[in-house]
């Protein structure tokens, strides 16, 4: 059988505006591949937040259209849970009173009924899954804590396992390393880089440059809502993402 080449990602075209008065988006289009990681870089404002919202149909655009492992994406409620896209917000969206099993669990709602999963009445083989992604990830010994006890790089993982735990081919990762130290936030995107290698799409925003350098497969630069680069990551990139960021 012929593999599917189509990208997991197909963003095109897209406009959005939360007013009259000025688009936050401006016709920008991008794919994402299996396997490979695209990093959009941007300075605050310049809609890189939209950008994954729509591509995760939280928010529906003006113009253009957003498909999603071949499916057009319509935005609503069932797009939350849809178990094939995984979205980490940029705060993470986890429940800081919970626990750090309870938060992971989350991720297995597209696949089972959400009462029971409340419940803590889930299949074994998902309570097993939820631990061992907690011991990949080297968190494995938290599972019992509350997320507010946690360090940032440890609720970075906590956010990531439930991703995992959905069984994403597509991840979507919205500046979930903005507020860690340097050597924390490489540690955490080498994680991701693992993810990819399992044939994941990921997409990430960033505002910093040398993180794209490191780690992108691709760099894409949004400057007032407009795409300025968009490129294959090579050696000279982080000049040419200074130049795009400049204008």
């Amino acid at each position: 059988m012929t593999a599917d080449r189509r990208p997991a990602l197909e963003a095109s075209d897209l406009w959005f505006s939360y007013s009259a008065r000025r688009p936050v988006l401006r016709g920008v289009s991008l794919t994402a591949a299996a396997g490979e990681i695209t990093i959009v870089l941007g300075v605050s404002g310049s809609g890189k937040t939209t950008l994954l919202k729509l591509c995760k149909g939280l928010l529906g655009p003006q113009r253009g259209a957003v498909r999603v492992l071949g499916e057009p994406v319509v935005a609503g409620r069932r797009r939350r849970l849809d178990p094939g896209v995984a979205y980490i917000p940029q705060h993470l969206g986890l429940v800081r009173n919970s626990g750090v099993l309870d938060n992971v669990l989350t991720g297995a709602l597209g696949r089972v009924a959400e009462l029971p999963s409340l419940l803590r009445r889930l299949p074994e083989d998902e309570l097993r899954r939820a631990q061992a992604l907690l011991e990949r990830l080297g968190i494995g010994g938290k599972a019992a804590e509350k997320v507010y006890a946690l360090s940032g790089g440890e609720r970075q993982r906590v956010a990531i396992a439930r991703a995992l735990m959905q069984r994403p081919r597509l991840l979507l990762a919205d500046e979930f390393v903005s507020q860690l130290d340097v050597l924390t936030s490489r540690d955490i995107l080498t994680i991701v880089r693992g993810i990819a290698a399992e044939g994941v799409a990921v997409v990430v925003t960033t505002h910093e440059m040398e993180l794209a350098d490191r780690y992108a497969d691709t760099v894409i630069v949004l400057r007032d809502g407009e795409k300025v680069l968009d490129r294959r990551a090579q050696a000279e990139t982080i000049t040419d993402i200074a130049l795009a960021l400049r204008g």
